[in-house]
């Protein structure tokens, strides 16, 4: 009975062996990585294919490669770089032209290769010294020109406004030799942008309502050298009389012939005070005029000297 037992209990181990088999796929004995759980590969990896891989066919078309692209134009350039084209649209200066005049290779960057510098133009490559006239002071072109899609705007770092007297030498000079207030402001002070010409009433109130700050300097005041007042002789009497208060009222009242003189016929420059002879001669006798050499002696006021009324 033992032997039969033992006979039958082995029977059902092997049955019990095939039947795992079957189930789980075989797997070889002793193996320690497969006994500690390590290295177990996914389900249904290392098992037989039940059927044919599967493939897609797809068919050559070589015409579609048989010529090559077109460059890029412009605008199919800005569609993807928009702050680059509008940059050049606004600000561009003599940058309006063709990408592909700087960019000789498109979106060949590689982080790995860190080529950034390779691939990018450099001014030397359109600028060459004897073109650029301050190239020898400025050798670092992006020290002033921060973006080069932007040429004709340049903002007003350090090293620009330390520098304006390189390529501006006239209005330092002139600010020294002719003390103003205008002589202690930094240049930026005004020019808040390179070739921003700024208006007097950034600062300045107007002399009189209504007056028109672009005749300030083009009538009056050079800005550079403001207390050197000068003016043409078209220079509207309304501009004298801002300062010259009195005088215009005078001027602006009397019934004479001088009330149709304007202003700078007669002041042919600031604060100069003219002799009635030089435009009206000797027009009395030689004894009248020995008598009385001070034409306003008698005429009193040249802006309103007393004439016949009828």
């Amino acid at each position: 009975m033992r032997c039969d037992r033992g006979g039958l209990s082995g029977v059902a181990a092997v049955a019990v062996l095939v039947g795992m088999v079957a189930l789980f796929g075989w797997m070889p004995a002793g193996d320690a990585s497969e006994k500690s759980g390590a290295g177990k590969l996914p389900a249904g990896m290392g098992t037989h294919a039940s059927g044919p891989v599967a493939t897609v066919t797809i068919e050559k078309q070589p015409e579609l490669f048989a010529a090559d692209p077109p460059p890029l134009t412009v605008t199919q350039c800005g569609q993807c770089h928009p702050s680059a084209f509008q940059d050049i649209k606004k600000d561009g200066g003599r940058h309006t032209f063709t990408c592909q005049g700087c960019h000789k290779s498109f979106h060949s960057f590689n982080p790995r290769k860190n080529n950034w510098d390779e691939i990018m133009p450099k001014c030397a490559d359109c600028h060459s010294t004897p073109s650029v006239p301050h190239v020898q002071v400025f050798t670092q072109c992006s020290e002033c020109h921060t973006n080069p899609h932007s040429i004709a705007r340049l903002p007003m770092t350090k090293k620009l406004t330390d520098s304006c007297a390189v390529c501006h030498a006239g209005p330092p000079a002139e600010l020294k030799q002719y003390p103003s207030k205008h002589t202690s402001l930094a240049c930026a002070a005004c020019h808040t942008g390179h070739g921003v010409i700024p208006s007097c009433n950034m600062c300045h109130k107007p002399h009189y309502e209504g007056q028109e700050f672009k005749t300030c300097a083009s009538e009056c005041h050079p800005v550079h050298k403001p207390k050197q007042v000068t003016y043409a002789k078209d220079v509207g009497a309304r501009t004298c009389g801002a300062c010259h208060g009195k005088v215009y009222a005078a001027w602006t009242g009397t019934p004479s012939r001088h009330g149709t003189v304007n202003c700078a016929v007669c002041h042919s420059r600031h604060g100069y005070i003219p002799q009635c002879g030089e435009c009206h001669g000797l027009p009395h006798s030689k004894q009248l005029h020995d008598r009385f050499p001070k034409c306003l002696t008698c005429h009193q006021d040249a802006h309103n000297p007393p004439v016949r009324q009828r």
